[in-house]
C-alpha cells in the first residue's frame, strides 16, 4: 500500500479492484455509508476537535440542519460582554413550552434550548430566547454527513480533515467500506446461484474484516458510554 494512498486504493489492496465494476457506481454510495457509520460511532467530542466553523444564527428563523448531525448548541446571553450558554435540547413540543412567555418554563438567555423544527420540507434548529444580531448570537457547530454528491474515493490520509474526520479514522472508513462492498457482491452472486465455495471464501473474509473494523472503532468509543470495571 502506498503511503497516503486514497480510499480508492487501499480498498483495492484489501479486496482487489474488482468492486469499481458494481453498476451505477453504487460503491460510491457504500462508501459514503461507511464514512458516514463512523462518523456516527465516534464520539461528539472528538468530532468536535476536527469541526467546521459553527454556523451563527441572528435571527428567530434559525438555520437548516439538513444532512448534518449537531455537534453542540450555544447562545451567547448578552448585547456585549456577554458569555456562551450551552442551549438545552428539547423535542419540539417542550421546546414550544419552554418558548411560551406565559409558561413556568420559560427559557432564558442564561438556560437556552434549542429544538430541531422538522414540519418544514427542511429540518431547522432553532433556538430561544430568540438570537439577534445585536449579539446575542447563536452558533452551531455540526458535522455534514456524505451524500450522493460527494465521492469519497479520492481522499486520503492528508485530506481526511477536509471532511472534518479525524485522519486515524481513514483505516475504519476503509474497513466498513469493504464490508459493504462484499456484502453486496454476495448479495448480487446469491440471486445469480454462483459458485457456492466463492461465495464462503467471500463470507470468511468479511468476517475478518469485521472484526479488524471492531478493533479499529474500540480507539472512538465515546468513554461515557464503555462500562466501568468493577
Amino acid at each position: 500500500m502506498a503511503v497516503n494512498a486514497t480510499i480508492a486504493s487501499r480498498i483495492s489492496d484489501l479486496i482487489g479492484d474488482t468492486y469499481s465494476t458494481i453498476p451505477s457506481l453504487s460503491y460510491k454510495d457504500l462508501i459514503n455509508a461507511a464514512f458516514n457509520e463512523v462518523a456516527d460511532t465516534i464520539s461528539t467530542e472528538e468530532l468536535l476537535k476536527y469541526s467546521n466553523t459553527p454556523t451563527n444564527v441572528t435571527s428567530a428563523s434559525g438555520v437548516s440542519i439538513e444532512d448534518k448531525k449537531i455537534l453542540k448548541v450555544v447562545r451567547v446571553d448578552a448585547n456585549s460582554n456577554g458569555v456562551d450558554k450551552e442551549c438545552k435540547f428539547l423535542e419540539q413540543t417542550n421546546y414550544s413550552i419552554a418558548s411560551d412567555s406565559n409558561s413556568i418554563y420559560k427559557a432564558t438567555a442564561h438556560s437556552p434550548v434549542y429544538t430541531v423544527y422538522s414540519l418544514n420540507d427542511a429540518s431547522t434548529v432553532l433556538i430561544h430566547p430568540d438570537c439577534n444580531g445585536s449579539g446575542q448570537v447563536g452558533r452551531i457547530w455540526s458535522f455534514a454527513y456524505a451524500v450522493d454528491t460527494d465521492d469519497l474515493t479520492t481522499i486520503t490520509t492528508s485530506t481526511l480533515n477536509t471532511k472534518f474526520m479525524p485522519k486515524t479514522s481513514m483505516h475504519a472508513i476503509v474497513l466498513k467500506s469493504c464490508i459493504n462492498i462484499l456484502n453486496t457482491y454476495i448479495s448480487e452472486q446469491v440471486q445469480e446461484e454462483e459458485d457456492q465455495e466463492l461465495l464462503t471464501m467471500v463470507t470468511a473474509q468479511i468476517q475478518s474484516l469485521e472484526k479488524s473494523y471492531a478493533g479499529e472503532m474500540q480507539r472512538f468509543m465515546d468513554k461515557t458510554k464503555q462500562p466501568e470495571g468493577e
